[in-house]
């Protein structure tokens, strides 16, 4: 890049313009001449030369890696014009469709220190799990420095940290519960949930939105969001029946809920939940569902 662009300072500033006009946020030169940071100078693609036209490109192309958290593909972005300082470094004459190339690590931006001071020995198996979620804004605490671990959790908050978990759009209330007005703080994340089919209602038209999540309910939730986010295929979840299950209360699993927890069990997501009885209809508390989120959605 020094000798394309004929720099040979460490010092400015560089832009860089996306072919798509999305926009990026200059960088330092110093940072941009750091190997770490792994630009790629990119004249071919797969191991064959970036063709435009049927005629080769000679100037330098860049690829930026631009990835957001949550996603598993990293995306690409064609820059096809580079300002030095106020020299303008490379511009092509016309910009090629975006090429796909092996994914490149991209160090995470730093995130504002989380302290809770109420996470005790009790809940200290969801430790791990309640700092994470809340260093990606997934959930919050209750103020003050507290967390408030063994607070139960209703359906509606798990409705919200779902949603953000899976980065959806909030979506405008359609009115189709009889207990959730207009106004109320969770109707779009309601909506949202509902819309995606990751919560459902009740039979006479209720949501009972500050009802306590149970664990069966919670597991239901958890397993179609891990299936939306595309960690598991539905058909593989179905394949797992509570009936293989380790725990000596398997049989008090409803129906609807048994493959969704069996699943779960096998990937130990319940791991200091549950260890000889699941207990599914026993109400979720905010250390829980931080875990189960983060066992599901997060944990490698």
């Amino acid at each position: 890049m020094k000798e394309k662009a004929g720099v040979t300072s460490e010092e400015g500033s560089v832009e860089f313009f996306a072919a798509d006009g999305y926009p990026i946020d200059p960088q330092t030169l110093k940072d941009v001449l750091n190997e770490e940071l792994k630009f790629v100078l990119a004249y071919e693609v797969d191991g064959e030369p970036i063709n435009n036209d049927d005629a080769v490109i000679d100037e330098i192309t860049v690829y930026r890696n631009l990835k957001y958290e949550g996603e598993f593909d990293t995306v690409y972005k064609l820059i096809n014009k580079i300002t030095v300082g106020e020299a303008e470094a490379v511009e092509e004459e016309e910009a090629p469709e975006e090429e796909t190339i092996e994914p490149i690590e991209e160090e995470t931006e730093e995130t504002e220190e989380v302290t809770f001071t109420d996470i005790t020995e009790e809940y200290k198996f969801a430790e791990a799990a309640i700092y994470d979620l809340a260093k990606r804004g997934i959930i919050d605490g209750m103020g003050g420095g507290l967390y408030a671990p063994g607070n139960e959790f209703t359906r509606e908050q798990f409705c919200k940290i779902i949603v953000v978990a899976l980065e959806y759009e909030l979506k405008e209330y359609e009115g189709a519960f009889s207990d959730i007005d207009d106004d109320r703080w969770s109707a779009p994340y309601v909506q949202a949930v509902v819309d995606s089919g990751l919560f459902v209602g009740y039979p006479d038209g209720t949501f009972l939105p500050e009802k306590v999540i149970t664990r069966q309910e919670m597991a239901l939730v958890a397993a179609r969001a891990a299936v939306a986010k595309g960690l598991v295929e539905q058909a593989k979840v179905d394949k797992f029946v509570m009936e293989k299950s380790d725990y000596i209360d398997k049989e008090d699993v409803a129906d609807w809920a048994g493959n969704a927890v069996a699943w779960l069990e096998a990937q130990d997501v319940f791991a200091g939940i549950a260890v000889e009885k699941f207990e599914p209809a026993r109400n979720v508390n905010r250390a829980e569902a931080a875990l189960v989120v983060f066992n599901t959605l997060f944990s490698e």
